[in-house]
């Protein structure tokens, strides 16, 4: 079958095309294939949060590493706490990298996960995550921030929650995010972050 297009209009939208694709190809990045979903966003939300050890946490203070963030609750009976071994994991598969990757745990129940709450939970896990909280409404803000939705389950004894591990790169910007499925191959896993930290 012939073409109906007018040769000169064929000649002019080859390059078109061409130009076009090498866009779309520009835009997918580096063409590393991650086991995480990419995120489009710029920089990263705000993360201003007291820490368990009695400080402060900001996030933007933290570039040239990798942050691995995360929103749970210390009396999560399932989701949380296996997320937590599923990243010790790959802690395990980051060799000379580990150092640049610093975990933070997020509480979405700040008023029954005190700081020394926190910090007794948290040291359950190698390494261990950086715990956060603050004011109910801070929390909230923050949460918020980050696409993390939750709710009171079980009469308030549990929390249903969004569960991700947000991966802020060196730059600040957000770059992936896992659910919790995808934390199930800790070598890909351990891929896509030291190709994150590595690359030009």
């Amino acid at each position: 079958m012939r073409s109906s297009l007018h040769p000169g209009l064929r000649a002019l939208l080859l390059p078109l095309l061409v130009l076009l694709g090498l866009w779309v190809y520009s835009r997918s990045g580096d063409g590393f294939s991650y086991v995480g979903t990419r995120v489009a966003s710029g920089t990263a939300p705000s993360l201003v949060l007291p820490n368990d050890q009695g400080g402060t946490f900001d996030l933007a203070a933290h570039r040239g590493g990798i942050v691995l963030v995360y929103f749970g609750y210390t009396h999560c009976p399932d989701v949380c706490p296996a997320t937590l071994n599923r990243l010790d994991a790959v802690s395990d598969l980051l060799g000379a990298d580990l150092p640049r990757v610093e975990q933070v745990f997020v509480t979405l129940d700040p008023r029954r996960d005190t700081p020394e709450l926190l910090r007794a939970y948290l040291s359950n896990f190698d390494p261990v995550p950086v715990g956060l909280t603050g004011s109910p409404q801070a929390v909230a803000a923050t949460a918020r921030a980050w696409g993390v939705t939750w709710r009171p389950a079980h009469a308030g004894a549990y929390i249903d929650h969004t569960s991700l591990v947000v991966v802020v790169g060196p730059d600040g910007r957000e770059r992936l995010r896992y659910g919790f499925s995808q934390l199930g191959n800790p070598a890909a896993v351990a891929r896509d972050l030291s190709h994150i930290l590595h690359e030009k």
